[in-house]
């Protein structure tokens, strides 16, 4: 019984010893000096690449109206700092903004081969009705954005979910005006 407590312990000992000990080192070919893997700080600070020539199919990549390019800023009633929404020319939040253009593509959240197809940073995107609709090729509700002002101020009004009246956020132009309504109920908003 001791010998087998003895040999346990050790196993689980060098277990955990091999755990902590680092697994991947590169050597660079011009000099002599190992590269540790970076570090979490480091890591959180790429971005994903924009790819504005891949290609999908079914759809194309196409251009967001002008009206809607620009910053944004929203407040969050837990934080006191604003999130930032980048909407470019061809980008949404740095995913590629595209076109649904064969109406008879069926989209399947639940197929594998349409998850590895249309995995990648790109997002479908309409406007109609003075409004810009936003979501990923896969999901099955839009994120729906409206022009409009709130105390004077410029901002998106923004709907989710299946009723696209209803107002459950929005960004501002003005960083000031997006923490200071942080926590204001917009539902209340017609």
């Amino acid at each position: 019984m001791k010998k087998l407590f003895f040999t346990s312990t050790l196993l689980l000992t060098g277990l955990f010893l091999s755990g902590c000990a680092p697994t991947h080192h590169q050597v660079s070919k011009t000099s002599t000096k190992i590269e540790k893997h970076p570090s979490k700080k480091q890591s959180q600070n790429i971005t994903p690449k924009i790819d504005l020539h891949k290609k999908y199919k079914g759809f194309k990549l196409t251009t967001v109206p002008e009206q809607y390019r620009g910053t944004w800023y929203r407040g969050d009633p837990y934080s006191k700092k604003a999130t930032k929404l980048v909407i470019t020319t061809h980008t949404f939040n740095g995913s590629v903004t595209y076109q649904k253009i064969d109406h008879n593509l069926k989209l399947d959240h639940n197929s594998e081969k349409q998850n590895k197809e249309y995995a990648g940073n790109a997002v479908m995107i309409t406007t109609d009705n003075s409004s810009l609709k936003e979501r990923g090729f896969l999901d099955a509700v839009d994120m729906v954005y409206k022009l409009g002002k709130f105390k004077g101020e410029d901002c998106l009004l923004m709907s989710y979910g299946t009723n696209p009246k209803a107002i459950n956020g929005v960004a501002f132009k003005d960083k000031q005006a997006a923490l200071k309504y942080r926590k204001y109920d917009f539902s209340k908003i017609k």
